[in-house]
């Protein structure tokens, strides 16, 4: 479980995160919710210690971490996922991470075919990753996330540059997620595409929350800064 204690950040502008009192459940699905500049993006990369808090408290089980231990314990998938994408083909950029572990060959090449398996890549290992459609670049990003054994997925406005087709594959992905037990969390203006997969839903608002719960009790608030 990861507890944010009166958590708060500022760019130097003034604070963008204020007071953030959160407790996510391990193996939870939650998704982010709120207007533009509302702090979504923030929170994702605090929990996954890419920016430092200001104050307050990040606890994980009840022991105080840090952004270091935040950042072995969580995976990060950007926006735009082209911008992760190092390796030439689908199958060496699963293979990236692992190599820079110093893994050895047979390891890496199993935990690869496993990936490769589990998220419908198998016909596109060869395949330049710069010519993939989104959704299977947002499944190969997924995947080179996956081998490396991470306990959390923190995803940024994953469908915004999906067609129907796209959505469905990430879908399929983040479900196999789920049933391993992983922890994952979404910021998304689209919340009704994983309704069917969410465990609650977190709502922000000029750097605060002020609504999280089941998605039932979030369609009955009816918050007017999001779309359903």
């Amino acid at each position: 479980m990861i507890e944010l204690r009166d958590v708060c950040f500022s760019y130097g502008d003034g604070f963008s995160l204020r007071n953030i009192c959160l407790r996510i459940e391990r193996g939870s699905f939650v998704l982010l919710v709120g207007a533009n500049g509302s702090g979504k993006t923030t929170l994702l990369k605090i929990l996954a210690g890419l920016l430092p808090i200001h104050s307050g408290s990040v606890r994980l089980d009840g022991r105080l971490v840090g952004s270091e231990e935040l950042r072995e314990l969580s995976c990060y998938v950007f926006h735009n996922p082209f911008d992760q994408i190092v390796g030439s083909t689908v199958e060496e950029d699963i293979a990236f991470g692992l190599e820079n572990l110093g893994l050895n060959r047979n390891c890496i090449r199993n935990k690869v075919d496993r990936a490769l398996r589990m998220f419908n890549l198998l016909e596109k290992s060869s395949a330049n990753p710069l010519t993939l459609s989104g959704g299977t670049a947002q499944k190969l990003a997924v995947a080179s996330m996956y081998v490396l054994e991470p306990e959390v997925f923190l995803l940024d406005e994953p469908t915004s540059m999906l067609d129907d087709l796209g959505v469905e594959e990430l879908k399929e992905a983040l479900s196999e997620l789920k049933k391993l037990g992983k922890t994952i969390i979404i910021s998304t203006h689209e919340p009704r595409v994983f309704f069917e997969l969410a465990t609650s839903v977190v709502h922000m608002v000029d750097g605060g929350v002020d609504f999280h719960g089941s998605v039932n009790a979030f369609i009955e608030r009816q918050f007017g800064d999001v779309e359903l």
